[in-house]
Formats: C-alpha cells, structure tokens, sequence
C-alpha cells in the first residue's frame, strides 16, 4: 500500500507560537480572530468563520517588541481544528503579501528570539 503525501509540505519561513488576538477585514467585514504562529511569510488564525481559500484580507496585529501593522495576505489553506472540542473552529493559514523589509526583519526577529 503506498502512502500519499498530501496535505504535507516544506514551510519557506520557521514559525514560532503567537497567541494573540488579529483584526481581520474580509470582504467588506470586520471581526477579531485569534492568531496561532506566525513567520516572514504569513499567519495562521483560528476563527468560526470559513473563509474562502485564495481570497485577499487585511490583516492587523501587533508585533511584539515592534510595530502595529495591517498587512495584506491570501488565504492560502483551511482546515477544522481537530485540537479543540468545538466543531465550528477553523483554522487558516494566510500568506503575507508584499510586506516591507523592515516588518519582515521584526517578525523574524520575533520568531528566532528565545523566550
């Protein structure tokens, strides 16, 4: 029997956890969503809304030690949340799209910094 590879993939960028409360716009709507890790090239947000895949939003937090940012990104994945014991949670991954350098050097040194 030969096994699939699906749903696996390389990440570009390491993560590290960033539980914290997003403000997300989404065609034309606004709600809070709760972050689960981010890196340079995007975030992961759990919502009970299902969001469409490769639709864009704004997304806005802020970065520890650094700036508040509302940045653009795609949805890029979406899957139910298998830890939690509720059915509506979902979690999305979104890709960060033309981030300037100097948030991108924030968020990685959020990211590679130990605490």
């Amino acid at each position: 029997m030969a096994l699939k590879n699906e749903g696996h993939f390389r990440r570009s960028y390491p993560r590290r956890p960033f539980v914290r409360a997003v403000g997300i716009l989404f065609k034309g709507h606004y709600f809070l969503a709760q972050a689960g890790e981010i890196g340079e090239g995007g975030i992961s947000i759990k919502t009970d809304l299902v969001l469409t895949e490769e639709e864009p939003l704004m997304i806005s937090f802020q970065i520890p030690n650094g700036d508040f940012v509302c940045l653009r990104a795609v949805v890029r994945s979406t899957q139910k949340d298998e830890i939690t014991d509720r059915a509506d949670t979902v979690i999305h991954g979104l890709a960060f799209t033309n981030v300037e350098f100097a948030l991108k050097r924030q968020i990685r040194s959020y990211v590679s910094s130990r605490s």
